[in-house]
């Protein structure tokens, strides 16, 4: 398996490098690219096609040795990670992640009133009315929601390819560090870390600056925004913004605070045991791989974006505008944050239960 992987991985970067070299106009990145938050915003296309040969090569070599030199393969492969991480990923990973929060915020949000509606909860049918007057009043009185839509698939339109290719370099990454952890790891002994709590709280705070900067379009101060015609980025945006892009920034903003919720689970009773409202598995205990699974994707995604970030500050037009971007989006701290909150969550969940310390009592004789 490890060997048909880094077979698939060499092959996928190889057939980039050739799509690069013969199809000119295909190059995503260099000067040219619209998209700054990576170093590869540095690379032109000639050393970029250049390096994906080299670590193609290099791929193949590691891919023979997997057998004869574990060792050596895996410090290889740590190397391609590295190089994939560092120089050809960037940050639209995340900004794309954001989006697609979106409609699963929504479709949460639903399920939770239907919820809520089918156990008579009042609460929830009041939430029905609302979204629903909501809805029919966003149709029929205005075109905020059409002119949101629209911008949407506008944005899509113009960054969904360059989007694309930052996947497929983190799509390599993450397969060359899948490698790299095979090769090294070994089965040790589980435990429950003192810190995980204090860690989880942490990562949790991460992602609060964004929730808030963006939930505040909702309101006349909106915060943490880009102003066009200055190039900078502002903590109080002076800005006309309209207001299907206000509605934009209010509904990426929920999906920052579901992160934050999520998080917070990973230290929480509903972390480990599903409420007893939730249909047909209330009461029982969550699978540790629904929690660990979409906060390894989610580590990933930081860790990725992290060095596109430190660019886009590195080429902001200011100082103060590097701080704020770092501010709303510290990947670098962030990624190995949820890590930690991971490790110490799944130890936690896999830990043996403690024995109980009473002894039993002697039994005396009667007398």
């Amino acid at each position: 398996m490890r060997r048909l992987s880094a077979s698939v991985v060499s092959l996928v970067t190889l057939t980039v490098a050739a799509l690069w070299w013969f199809v000119p106009g295909g190059y995503p990145y260099g000067a040219a690219s619209r998209v700054t938050v990576g170093f590869n915003h540095w690379i032109e296309r000639d050393v970029g096609v250049g390096l994906l040969v080299a670590s193609g090569v290099l791929g193949v070599l590691l891919t023979l040795g997997i057998r004869s030199r574990p060792k050596l393969v895996g410090v290889g492969a740590a190397a391609q990670s590295v190089f994939f991480l560092l120089v050809m990923s960037d940050a639209s990973v995340l900004s794309s992640i954001g989006y697609l929060l979106v409609p699963v915020v929504f479709l949460a949000v639903g399920a939770l009133v239907v919820v809520g509606c089918v156990r008579r909860r009042p609460v929830a049918y009041v939430t029905a009315v609302l979204l629903l007057t909501g809805l029919v009043l966003g149709l029929t009185t205005t075109d905020v929601i059409s002119r949101y839509l629209t911008n949407l698939a506008v944005g899509f339109g113009v960054y969904g390819g360059r989007i694309a290719w930052s996947w497929v370099m983190a799509a390599i990454t993450v397969g060359w560090a899948w490698l790299a952890y095979g090769s090294f790891t070994h089965e040790r002994g589980t435990a429950n870390p003192r810190w995980g709590k204090t860690v989880t709280i942490l990562t949790a705070c991460c992602g609060v600056p964004y929730a808030l900067a963006r939930l505040s379009w909702a309101t006349p101060w909106p915060l943490g925004g880009y102003d066009p015609r200055t190039g900078h980025i502002e903590f109080l945006v002076s800005a006309n913004i309209d207001a299907a892009t206000r509605l934009q920034g209010f509904t990426i903003g929920m999906g920052s605070v579901l992160s934050v919720v999520l998080t917070l689970g990973l230290i929480s009773r509903w972390g480990e045991v599903f409420p007893r409202w939730v249909p047909r598995v209330g009461g029982r205990p969550v699978p540790v791989v629904l929690a660990v699974g979409p906060g390894l994707f989610a580590t990933v995604v930081l860790c990725v974006s992290a060095p596109g970030v430190l660019a886009g500050a590195v080429q902001s037009g200011s100082a103060l505008d590097g701080v704020l971007f770092v501010l709303l989006f510290p990947c670098p701290v962030w990624g190995p944050l949820m890590g930690a909150a991971l490790l110490a969550y799944s130890r936690r969940r896999s830990a043996p239960p403690r024995e109980s310390a009473r002894v039993p009592a002697k039994i005396r004789p009667s007398s």
